[in-house]
């Protein structure tokens, strides 16, 4: 019987090599909890965020002429720039190519023929816009067009790119953030 107690002893370099093995198994396991904490923190701080936003109001000059002023911007607030992947404009649930084209469908909607002061700015493929960059793509100062360009819904989706590759979805109008595509 003392035989058969003696199997089950171990020993002291036993115990000690068993110690060594799971210290190791843990110490793998919390680099790899680290390395994956380390990627997000690192993709966290070049996320990009882009917001839309638009601006108008309206007085009178001097002159006694009315004047009304409509802008609407899209605006990086993330960590990191934004890189246009892709981008689409939309009328009345229709698609159109650039704003210009949406403007002029306004214009002949409503029978106007001349307009004062009108600025357009366009998106591009792989445009980089950097944090806090603000893009004015319509800045018009119009008392006629300005108005009906604001109650238009005029809605533009851009997707766009991380440093890093990963992929979200702005809709402007849309009262949610943009969308992280997989």
């Amino acid at each position: 019987m003392q035989k058969a107690q003696n199997k089950f002893k171990l020993s002291l370099n036993t115990v000690v090599g068993l110690c060594a093995i799971v210290t190791s198994i843990c110490a793998i396991i919390i680099t790899l909890y680290q390395t994956r904490l380390q990627k997000v923190q690192q993709y966290a701080s070049v996320k990009p965020l882009l917001m839309s936003y638009s601006n108008s109001f309206s007085d009178i000059k001097k002159t006694g002429e009315d004047n009304y002023h409509y802008e609407f911007l899209i605006v990086n607030q993330g960590l990191g720039p934004a890189i246009v992947a892709d981008y689409d404009f939309y009328y009345k649930s229709k698609r159109y190519k650039n704003i210009a084209e949406i403007l002029k469908q306004i214009k002949k909607d409503n029978a106007l023929e001349a307009t004062k002061s009108v600025v357009l700015a366009n998106l591009w493929k792989n445009e980089i816009l950097p944090v806090g960059e603000k893009l004015s793509l319509i800045n018009i100062n119009d008392e006629r067009l300005g108005p009906l360009i604001e109650k238009a819904n005029i809605k533009i989706m851009v997707q766009y790119k991380s440093l890093y590759g990963q992929e979200w979805r702005f809709i402007s109008n849309d009262k949610a953030e943009p969308k992280e595509i997989d």
